[in-house]
């Protein structure tokens, strides 16, 4: 079974903690992103889902969600 990999974006870094251990007892490595920006430069097709906080600094989750698909 191949593992699944997700990106995490958020601004909180105690919520990126608490998702991270959540998701990776369920089996999937989860890769952190600490802002939209972070997240624009990290994605790439190799990730089966990203999640993007809405409310983050600089770049909001619906910008960066567009950033990505630009590329997509």
């Amino acid at each position: 079974m191949m593992e699944r990999k997700i990106l995490f974006a958020d601004d909180d870094a105690e919520i990126r903690e608490v998702v991270r251990i959540l998701l990776e007892g369920e089996g999937y490595r989860v890769d952190e992103a600490a802002d939209g920006i972070s997240a624009v430069s990290m994605a790439d097709d190799t990730y089966d889902l990203i999640i993007l906080d809405v409310m983050m600094p600089e770049l909001d989750g619906f910008s960066t969600c567009l950033e990505i698909s630009k590329f997509k």
